[in-house]
């Protein structure tokens, strides 16, 4: 979790609670556990205002949105996490509130599918190098980052676009995308191709070695790759 966001959890639950009686932890775990409806219809409304809070003022790549389209965003992401957080109440230690255990576990969420959201827009025909390169700056946890972060992203991108065209087979370009670029598990891919989860984590394996020995002939290394985008 950025920075950012620990130290604006405290913050957070000043702005987004209000939500009737006050709760302790062990109420909290008590009625979610006994499914209370109410106590389930104030976090889903303490989660929908943090993600809001968070889609709205924390997120840059956003702002083309209006707010009832932000609404809308933050009410499909609840949703989901809302069950998840129902499903391991049974991890929750106690160590901070309940609140922001819960905040941090949907904010977490919410940039997760974000991310994943930004690299299953980048289309086919420009990963396979058909298209034209991308200009746009990288989607990551934290505010959009400063324009030269963003031209050294584009240019790294670029890069592995034409490492992903040039050295990879047809198989370990598929396998590459579909995985780490358009976030399809393993196990599904292997299915599309008839194939096995072993079968496809050696295309994976080969594919990165691939980008790496492409990014050591162009004076690039992994590290180097990672600063960019950190």
């Amino acid at each position: 979790m950025r920075d950012w966001v620990v130290e604006r959890l405290e913050g957070c639950d000043r702005q987004v609670t209000d939500l009737g009686q006050p709760r302790n932890n062990e109420q909290w775990l008590a009625e979610l556990e006994s499914e209370e409806a109410e106590a389930l219809a104030d976090l889903r409304e303490y989660l929908r205002r943090a993600v809001f809070i968070y889609l709205n003022r924390h997120r840059e790549d956003l702002n083309h949105l209006d707010r009832g389209e932000l609404e809308h965003l933050a009410e499909d992401m609840v949703q989901d996490s809302l069950l998840q957080i129902l499903d391991k109440l049974d991890t929750f230690r106690g160590d901070s509130k309940f609140t922001t255990w819960a905040y941090r576990f949907v904010i977490n969420a919410a940039a997760g599918e974000l991310r994943l959201h930004r690299w299953r827009s980048i289309s086919i025909e420009v990963l396979s190098g058909e298209g034209e390169g991308p200009a746009f700056a990288f989607v990551g946890d934290e505010r959009a980052p400063e324009p030269e972060r963003v031209a050294a992203r584009n240019q790294i991108l670029a890069l592995l676009y034409r490492i992903i065209e040039q050295d990879l087979t047809e198989l370990q370009r598929r396998a590459l995308i579909s995985v780490h670029f358009q976030g399809v598990p393993v196990t599904v891919l292997a299915e599309q191709l008839e194939s096995n989860p072993n079968s496809v984590y050696k295309l994976l394996h080969d594919a990165r070695r691939k980008l790496k020995k492409g990014l050591e002939r162009e004076h690039y290394s992994e590290a180097d790759v990672l600063a960019i985008f950190s």
